[in-house]
């Protein structure tokens, strides 16, 4: 039995879960506290989510990228990674790249989505279980869902994605990976890999962002991963975004046009392979209760004023596409 330790909706944490069903190993979830993470503090590793404890080996490991090379090695029926050693490393340094790019980029703009439409749903994410669930319940989850804002808006920048042009390095990050896919099934060889599955993971946060996932030249991508979704018996939605479609549709209208965004013409696309990576990079910042009214003015900031205009709320055209259409690739 493996123990995953681990934050339901997170895009890192799903990348584990896909890795163990596919490779069809035993395994329990185990929901931790997000801001204390007690459950974990046993273990010798770094106390990072997703962590795992394999009660049959006894090793403890956090980190994804890291967690999935390890079930590689301990059980290798059913790869993720291809048997050509230069493949392997291929695949090995794509986890790493979008880890450290995509997966940031796309967790600070969800969150930044929620915060600006749907601030109530980070009560319900964060404090589910606290003093019973009171924070889940209306009205308790208003008083408490800025507090946790703040205290997210501090630790993962989001005050400042102009100032980081996080807009503008994902748009070219995804560029090239739209042609890529476009031209072949998979990142690497011809075959589903942990590649394949940590890009269709990390991109999940994207589904809620209009920028993206409403942009004609993207729609490819993100049929890419909805057909991978299917495929390979993955929940097509996450709880949060059920709640942020829903309160478009209440209101009729969503957070879309980024104002302040440099023209096209002024960016230029990154490059897909960079050098060696060793491990994934963060972004996380240090948050404390002493320091967490400073994310006052940022929050409101950005739940107010952050330059991304209301628009008239549609589904994302890739949302419409036949289910029939459904592609056998796994």
């Amino acid at each position: 039995m493996i123990d995953l330790y681990k934050l339901h909706w997170s895009h890192y944490v799903e990348k584990v879960r896909w890795a163990l069903d596919f490779k069809r190993l035993p395994w329990r979830g185990i929901d931790i506290a997000a801001f204390t993470k007690k459950e974990m503090r046993g273990f010798d590793c770094a106390q990072t989510v997703p962590l795992i404890h394999d009660t049959g080996t006894g090793v403890a490991i956090s980190d994804s990228s890291p967690i999935i090379r390890y079930l590689e090695e301990t059980y290798p029926e059913r790869p993720l990674f291809p048997a050509d050693p230069s493949e392997r490393e291929r695949v090995w340094q794509w986890m790493l790249r979008l880890d450290s790019t995509l997966g940031l980029y796309a967790r600070r703009l969800g969150y930044t989505q929620v915060i600006m439409e749907c601030p109530q749903t980070l009560a319900e994410l964060f404090l589910p279980n606290f003093f019973g669930g009171l924070f889940a319940r209306r009205g308790w989850r208003a008083l408490a869902s800025p507090v946790v804002g703040m205290m997210l808006t501090l630790r993962f920048r989001f005050h400042h994605n102009r100032q980081d042009r996080i807009y503008e390095q994902l748009e070219a990050l995804l560029i090239p990976l739209v042609r890529r896919l476009e031209r072949d099934d998979f990142l690497v060889g011809g075959q589903f890999t942990a590649a394949d599955l940590t890009l269709a993971s990390l991109l999940r946060p994207l589904r809620i962002v209009p920028h993206f996932s409403h942009a004609p030249s993207l729609q490819s991508l993100f049929v890419w991963q909805e057909q991978l979704f299917r495929t390979q018996g993955r929940d097509v939605t996450f709880p949060y975004e059920d709640a942020i479609r829903a309160q478009r549709q209440r209101s009729g209208s969503m957070r879309s046009r980024v104002s302040w965004m440099q023209a096209p013409d002024d960016r230029q696309a990154a490059p897909v392979e960079r050098e060696s990576l060793q491990v994934a990079s963060n972004d996380q910042q240090p948050v404390s209760a002493w320091t967490v009214l400073r994310g006052l003015p940022a929050y409101l900031k950005l739940r107010w004023f952050s330059g991304v205009k209301k628009m008239p709320y549609m589904p994302a055209a890739y949302l419409g596409i036949s289910r029939s259409r459904v592609l056998h690739r796994a």
